[in-house]
């Protein structure tokens, strides 16, 4: 069979775009832009695209209309990603509340707020006698960098949809 490059091109262009309503699965890495430093990476990260609440505003702006194999590096201020440091969820904790347990620092706990919600901690430091929580995400306050690669593009299904977010069984 003989094909010709000018046929090549013609299916090159109706590769799938990102748009409202797709499912978009990304290779990422995160950086603290003020220091280069990694902060997290992953090769399978899957969102439902369109304002579901599955990647932040800005992020989904700059990916709409890739496709796949496309790159694309986006800075995200504070405000526009994980929120500023809030000190008020930096609790101090009696080591004796968790009844003979020592966390250790970096593992989570679940806590209640005051208000009675439940909120997810990060053990930040452990003294003698006290347990040092924080409950803001680990990014919070960073100015950050987010570098992602397009790998797979497919229609949603009116399940997601309707869920508001992608079901990682679901492949193209």
């Amino acid at each position: 069979m003989n094909m010709q490059v000018t046929n090549l091109l013609i299916l090159d262009e109706y590769r799938e775009f990102v748009v409202r309503d797709k499912v978009v699965r990304l290779c990422f890495r995160v950086t603290e832009a003020s220091t280069g430093s990694l902060l997290q990476y992953g090769d399978d990260l899957t969102y439902l695209h369109g304002g579901y609440g599955g990647a932040f505003h800005k992020v989904e702006r700059a990916i709409e209309g890739c496709r796949i194999g496309d790159r694309v590096n986006v800075s995200l201020t504070p405000e526009e990603g994980y929120g500023n440091h809030d000190p008020a969820l930096v609790l101090q904790m009696p080591l004796e509340r968790f009844h003979g347990e020592t966390p250790e620092p970096g593992s989570l706990v679940e806590g209640e707020m005051p208000d009675g919600q439940s909120q997810v901690f990060t053990v930040a430091e452990v003294s003698p006698r006290q347990v040092t929580l924080d409950g803001n995400h680990p990014f919070a306050g960073k100015l950050l960098d987010f570098h992602f690669e397009i790998i797979e593009i497919r229609d949603s299904i009116e399940a997601e949809r309707t869920a508001g977010f992608a079901f990682d069984c679901i492949h193209g």
